[in-house]
């Protein structure tokens, strides 16, 4: 059954968002609800609309874009307090710290020992790798500092970072620095989380 012809888009897409969430809607199968939601971002005919979203959907969150380097504003407040030694997810164009490790040398597969780490990783799937290291890093005695996604409903977010670092919150959004003339503002919050070396270690 389509949507009747009286029926305003507006109201059609709430109701297909309704039945798709599980409410009780027994009137159109889901996958046409599905196929009429994809469809309304691809039919519009403003080309800066059109794009915005395809950025913004294929960014760094997913993976894309994987050279998001940290925007000043907030990495210098956080090496005056913590003076990092190591950036283990740097290019040499973009490292933070005078010790570094590219994507070749992998920063996952170095020892960090007692280093103070600030990390900026990618945000694809591989950060639960980024964040299970930081984790075990900071219980061998590195000092590790991430500027990550405010990703609370995630497994990684859970194991890696409840009860073991602390949480600081970042008010708007990050304005990152990309290889372009322009700043890339994530369509995400941002936090930044400290894992601190386990008593004995420093």
């Amino acid at each position: 059954m389509m949507r009747q012809q009286n029926m305003p888009m507006q109201a059609y897409q709430q109701h297909a968002l309704d039945c798709d969430m599980g409410h009780d809607c027994r009137c159109i199968p889901r996958r046409v609800h599905l196929r009429r939601l994809r469809s309304t971002i691809g039919s519009t005919g403003n080309r800066a609309v059109a794009g915005c979203a395809t950025t913004r959907n294929n960014g760094r969150y997913n993976g894309n874009g994987r050279e998001w380097r940290t925007p000043p504003e907030v990495f210098v407040p956080l090496q005056a307090e913590f003076a990092f030694t190591l950036d283990p997810c740097a290019t040499a164009q973009n490292a933070q710290c005078p010790r570094f490790f590219t994507e070749r040398e992998d920063g996952l597969a170095q020892a960090w020992g007692t280093e103070r780490v600030f990390m900026n990783p990618p945000y694809g799937r591989e950060i639960y790798a980024w964040t299970r290291k930081a984790r075990e890093a900071s219980q061998a005695g590195a000092l590790v500092v991430g500027l990550l996604p405010a990703s609370t409903d995630l497994a990684w977010w859970h194991e890696d970072i409840i009860g073991h670092a602390e949480i600081r919150y970042l008010r708007g959004r990050v304005r990152f620095l990309t290889d372009g003339p322009y700043r890339a503002s994530g369509f995400f919050p941002s936090v930044i989380v400290v894992w601190r070396p386990i008593e004995g270690h420093a």
